[in-house]
């Protein structure tokens, strides 16, 4: 009984985790299968030019960055009194490098490599790149 209970627990947890994702995120993954067989001229009507273009083996690797910056406040209540509370903003970054690899002008696969500043991943820049390609 015990252990149904834990396996119900963690699969309401990462039920819920999945439930978070930003529509951004949802785009980024959307565009893993919906942009495959998309030509190059759609690619670049979406997208625009690449940031870096490479060829490897009879494969062209399109490769676009994105880069956003934010700013926030967090308030910590540490004890029960106003003068307990400690306020404390800091900005962060976060950054997209979508890799798409093209064979005889369409798109074959795609990566994402998404981070923020403290190293967690995030799709969220990867979707704003790809926002435009991806039926809404």
């Amino acid at each position: 009984m015990h252990k149904n209970l834990l396996a119900f627990a963690c699969l309401i947890f990462v039920a819920g985790l999945a439930g978070c994702a930003s529509p951004l995120e949802q785009v980024a993954e959307r565009a893993r299968t919906e942009m495959v067989g998309m030509s190059e001229a759609e690619l670049k009507a979406c997208i625009g030019e690449p940031t870096a273009l490479n060829r490897e083996n009879g494969i062209d690797l399109w490769s676009y960055f994105r880069e956003t910056a934010r700013s926030a406040t967090t308030i910590s209540d540490v004890g029960y009194t106003p003068t307990n509370r400690a306020e404390t903003s800091y900005d962060y970054f976060r950054y997209c490098e979508a890799a798409f690899f093209l064979q005889n002008g369409r798109v074959r696969e795609i990566e994402f490599r998404g981070r923020t500043a403290t190293g967690r991943e995030i799709m969220e820049p990867c979707g704003a790149i790809v926002e435009r390609c991806v039926k809404q």
